[in-house]
C-alpha cells in the first residue's frame, strides 16, 4: 500500500494563531482554495487515490471532500476515525500559541492534555486500521500533530517534533 499524507486545509484557529488540537474549527476561504489545490495536484501527478481515510474534524473532513471531489473520488466513501484526529492539548486548546511558547512537554501534562506516547501509539494503532481497510493507493487527510507521529511510525522513528507538514501539503510516507 502506498501511503500519502495531507494536513487539511487553513483553518480560522490557524489564522488566529491558536493552540487547536481537536476543537472543531472551520476552514477560511484560503483552507478550502488549498485544499483544492491539492486535489488539483493530486490529479495532475496522476496519483491514484483509491481510499481517501479522514479526521472526523470538520477542517480535515472537509479538506477531504474538497480533494475527493478534484480527483472524482466518491466523497461518501471517504473514511472518518477519530484514530486521526489531532493530539488533545487539554486547556491548552483554543489558546493564543504566542503567549504559551516555548510549549513543553511538563505544560501539556499539567494541561490534561494526550501525552506524547499515547499519541504515537494512536498513530500506531491507526496504521493499523489503514492497512486493514485495504487500499492501494491511500491519502491520510488529518492534522500535523498526528502526521508527525505516522511518519515517525512509518519510518520506524521517534516523532521529529519540530518538522511538521503545512496547510494541505501533500507527502508521501512511504509503502507500508
Amino acid at each position: 500500500m502506498k501511503l500519502y499524507f495531507l494536513r487539511h486545509g487553513e483553518s480560522e484557529a490557524n489564522f488566529d494563531g491558536l493552540m487547536t488540537g481537536q476543537l472543531d474549527v472551520l476552514l477560511t476561504d484560503t483552507g478550502r482554495g488549498q485544499a483544492i489545490s491539492a486535489g488539483e495536484r493530486i490529479k495532475a501527478e496522476g496519483i491514484p487515490v483509491d481510499m481517501i481515510i479522514a479526521s472526523p474534524l470538520v477542517r480535515a473532513r472537509e479538506t477531504a471532500r474538497l480533494v475527493a471531489s478534484v480527483i472524482g473520488y466518491d466523497d461518501a466513501k471517504v473514511i472518518e476515525t477519530p484514530l486521526i484526529m489531532e493530539r488533545f492539548f487539554g486547556t491548552l486548546q483554543g489558546k493564543k500559541k504566542v503567549e504559551m511558547e516555548p510549549v513543553t512537554e511538563e505544560m501539556i501534562i499539567k494541561a490534561g492534555a494526550e501525552t506524547d506516547e499515547a499519541i504515537y501509539e494512536r498513530a500506531q494503532e491507526a496504521l493499523r486500521f489503514i492497512k486493514q481497510q485495504g487500499g492501494e493507493t491511500v491519502l491520510v487527510v488529518s492534522h500535523t500533530g498526528f502526521g508527525r507521529r505516522l511518519r515517525a511510525v512509518v519510518d520506524g522513528v521517534e516523532p521529529d517534533l519540530e518538522q511538521g507538514f503545512k496547510n494541505a501539503d501533500l507527502t508521501y510516507l512511504g509503502e507500508v
